[in-house]
């Protein structure tokens, strides 16, 4: 499992390209990671979590950092 933490809609929009080129899909619908916008629900605090199965699913930093304290939360940087 990895975590991505994206503060801003630009690096949000830049990874979820990226993802959707590896072939990821979204958790609750397996939509494509661009078809939706996620980052408006907790903006600067939104987190990416990645896994094996190409399923992504996304949570406010808080969240992970309570569920999954031994998981390193790393910055996104656009590529």
């Amino acid at each position: 499992m990895k975590l991505l933490a994206v503060d801003t809609q630009e690096k949000y929009e830049s990874l979820m390209g990226h993802l959707e080129n590896e072939g990821n899909v979204w958790f609750e619908d397996e939509s494509k990671p661009t078809e939706v916008n996620n980052w408006t629900e907790y903006k600067e605090e939104t987190v990416i979590m990645l896994n094996t199965t190409l399923i992504i699913h996304h949570q406010n930093r808080a969240y992970f950092e309570n569920v999954c304290p031994d998981v390193e939360i790393v910055d996104y940087e656009i590529r």
